[in-house]
Parts: C-alpha cells; structure tokens; sequence
C-alpha cells in the first residue's frame, strides 16, 4: 500500500476559472539554444502575449495556442529577445532546427558606468514603486506545477498539475489570495526504503506564499531590509531591458535564517524582474526549523540547500509573475542505523495564462488548496499520455522521463 507520509515539497497555486477549449489547437514544439556555444538554454519564457511557458533543464517546450500567433516571444536573462512569426516556428519545427538566442552585449551608459553608490536605497526606491509597477488589479492565473522528489540521483515521486492562483493588487495584503488544483496527476515508487515521513514547507502554494514583492514579511520591508548588506553587482539584460543587480548578504545574527541572493531592477521602471535567493545554512537549527514541519522521533533531518528564483514578466508596462522554482536539497538517517540518503524536492510553476480585472473574483473557499495538506493527495494516478489535453505545461526533461519509466516498470 503507497504510503502518504512521503517527502513532498508544496509550492503554488490555484483557483478556478474556465478557458473554453478549442477543437483546433496551435502548437510549436522546439529547442532554446545558445546561438553561439548550441548549449541548451534552461528556463526561457516562450510567450504569446498572456499565454506562455517556459523550456526545461534540456532548453524544450511546446507552446499551445487557441489560434496561430502574430509573434511568439523568448526571452531570457543575459540574452536578447528572439521574436518569430508563425510561419518562422512553423518553419523551424519541420527542418527539426532549435530556436537561437543571442547573448546580449550591453552598452553601459554613463549613469550605469558610475554604478549604483547607494544600493539599498535603490532598493527602497524599487519598493516604493511596486504599486505603480505590479498589477493594481485582481488576477486569475493559471498555472502548471510540478514537484519531484529524487532520492540521491534516482527520481522516487513525481506528482503535477493544472491550478488556478487568485492574486489581489500587489499594494495591498488579502487572506483571500490562494490555489486551486483543477487536474494533476502522481507517481511514486513503491519500495519501502524509498518512503520518508516527512513534511516540508512548500507546496502549490509557491506563488502565493513566496512572491517576495507582494509578500513583503519576507523581505522587502525596512525591519528586514536592516539586516543585510547590498552591493551593486553591474548589470544584466533581461529581453530588451537593463536590470541593475544588487546582492544582499546577512549582516547580522538574528532569530530566524536569513538569505544570500541577488536582486534584478530594471533600470527604467524600477520594478524588480528577477530575485535570487539562498537561505543561510550556517545555522542548522534555524535553517531547519525554516524549512522542516513535520518528521517522526528518532529521524535526523540535515538541510544542505533551500533556494528560490521568481522571475517577473512585463507586458503593457505592468510586471507580473511569471515563473518560480524552489529546491530544497537535504540528508535523512534514522539513529542507530548506518546509512544516510540524500534527498532533493524540486518544485516550479510557470503562469499560462491568466484573467484580469476587477470582476475577476476569489477563490471559493472550499475549493482552495489547504496549506497543511499534501499536493501528492490531491490529484489521481500516473497514466493516460494525452491527460493534459490542450493545456500548456513544462515539458519534461530526458532524466525524468527515464525515471517515470523505471517508476513505472517496478510498480509493474
């Protein structure tokens, strides 16, 4: 019988809102590479305007339309915009050629060149514009997740799926912001060693909890911003625009573990494009107790790594969420006995699609994803190769593909 007492990371989102289904589906499957070394590009944004995703570890998506796109966008930290029509994606998925991005070659101006002399209150000035920047209005998004656990280098879970997140304006807080699952799908590995009781932080609601600029608890508020120290780290094009990047480090010994990371701004608006963040782990016991909520008497759990990357895309001069990514890297060994695993919890969600606007409407209560649950009991069991039907998703990447399959076969 599956044990539900499984490590399981949840992250994001949810909500419900119905997008009418077409018969007739455009699609472009590919290939992000550098147009330089041909190394595949992780993580690129590959957008018609509001509907997008993104390409896995191996540079691969398929992007799904309701009808043929005017343009279909990449864009990507450090490289150019790449733009191509329809008939140019249709034209390179029949000769089987990979989509080739640029690296940008930033000309400093003369403001960029003097730098940045007083990084945190340009991060100041970057928070006092989050309202003028970041949505002012409710949104629906809608979202794909998914979250795997991997035992050493041996997948043992994988568990997915279509959700919905409510967000009200950024400028200010609602307890009604939250997920709603609307299908996914699980797999787990049935081997008695491969079963693990605990609980972490986490889960589908990734976007909500850790959007660092609208959660600002976390860390864009004066009390926390007290405790780090910033430096100006130059500049990075992010599509056609400059960010400025400032990295922060812990500048004193608190309660709690604080972060190692770095913070884009974009250099116009202000608006923050990307955060990078690392928990400190100089600290075992407060990192774990940040990251650890439930696990049996007589198990040591060592946390190693919990980092978070949110990327922000903007459109129309408002910047939204766009993709998250959280891993969370960790050691379990019971007392009294040798051995120790070493288990890594990946979770990331990119934004598909998504509804605006002031008639856009909460999440019903009881539809809303409970924070103390499991993703995993949530959705049914792994089967059936065409369940995502129409919907857009993060194409699975080569080593996970071949660690279902084994999955699959010891379940056999």
């Amino acid at each position: 019988m599956i044990k539900r007492s499984l490590i399981l990371i949840m992250c994001l989102l949810c909500g419900v809102f119905t997008m009418a289904q077409t018969d007739e589906v455009w699609s472009f499957s590919g290939k992000v590479v550098d147009a330089k070394t041909r190394k595949a590009l992780s993580h690129v944004s590959v957008t018609d305007r509001s509907v997008g995703t993104v390409t896995n570890e191996d540079g691969e998506f398929t992007l799904k339309l309701k009808a043929a796109p005017t343009a279909v966008s990449f864009s990507c930290l450090g490289y150019r915009t790449q733009r191509l029509t329809a008939a140019e994606c249709k034209a390179l998925e029949a000769e089987g050629k990979a989509v080739q991005m640029h690296a940008s070659s930033v000309v400093l101006s003369e403001i960029v060149v003097k730098g940045v002399d007083k990084p945190r209150e340009l991060v100041e000035q970057a928070i006092d514009r989050i309202e003028a920047n970041y949505p002012n209005v409710p949104n629906l998004l809608r979202g794909f997740y998914r979250e795997t656990t991997q035992k050493r280098n041996r997948f043992i879970s994988v568990a997915e799926g279509v959700v919905d997140v409510y967000k009200s304006p950024y400028f200010k807080m609602d307890w009604r912001d939250g997920v709603a699952i609307l299908k996914g799908r699980r797999l787990l590995s049935q081997r008695k060693s491969d079963t693990l009781a605990v609980k972490l932080q986490g889960g589908p609601v990734l976007p909500v909890q850790l959007d660092v600029v609208k959660e600002r608890d976390i860390l864009l508020n004066k009390e926390e911003l007290d405790n780090y120290h910033f430096s100006y780290k130059g500049v990075k094009q992010a599509g056609d625009r400059l960010s400025y990047v400032i990295e922060i480090t812990p500048a004193y010994i608190v309660d709690y573990p604080l972060y190692n990371g770095r913070l884009y701004i974009d250099q116009e608006t202000l608006a923050f494009t990307k955060i990078e963040l690392e928990l400190d782990m100089s600290n075992e016991e407060k990192a774990t107790s940040s990251i650890l909520r439930k696990k049996p008497v007589g198990l040591r759990f060592t946390p190693h790594e919990m980092s978070i990357n949110i990327d922000y895309k903007t459109d129309d001069g408002v910047t939204r969420i766009n993709y998250i990514r959280n891993v969370i890297r960790f050691r379990c060994d019971w007392k009294r006995k040798l051995f120790k695993s070493n288990f890594t919890i990946t979770s990331e969600m990119v934004v598909t699609d998504r509804k605006e606007g002031d008639n856009v409407r909460p999440i019903k209560v009881r539809d809303t994803f409970n924070r103390r649950d499991n993703f995993y009991d949530k959705v049914v069991f792994f089967n059936d190769p065409g369940f995502w039907g129409d919907e857009n998703i993060i194409e699975p990447t080569e080593d996970l593909l071949d660690g279902i399959e084994k999955i699959k076969q010891r379940l056999k």
